[in-house]
């Protein structure tokens, strides 16, 4: 198996294939390929807001008889 890299944007779920990588794919035409994805971390103001979703959320779980956890 053969690899190649490249980097792309997400269009709709759609990932766009360079057209350095056009050619080479048409000739493997109805061949098995693995792909791979990897999907950045999360910018800060992502991250930020992942973090105030993710508190609230916790908060709203709470209940009364949880109290018995907390500390003095």
């Amino acid at each position: 198996m053969k690899a190649v890299e490249f980097e792309s944007e997400l269009s709709d779920n759609i990932i766009k294939i360079p057209e350095d990588f056009q050619l080479e794919l048409s000739l493997s035409k109805d061949k098995h390929v693995r792909v791979i994805v990897f999907i950045d971390e999360f910018e800060k103001d992502d991250e930020a807001e992942f973090k105030n979703v993710a508190s609230s959320q916790f908060v709203n779980g709470y209940d009364e008889t949880d109290s018995v956890y907390d500390t003095l």
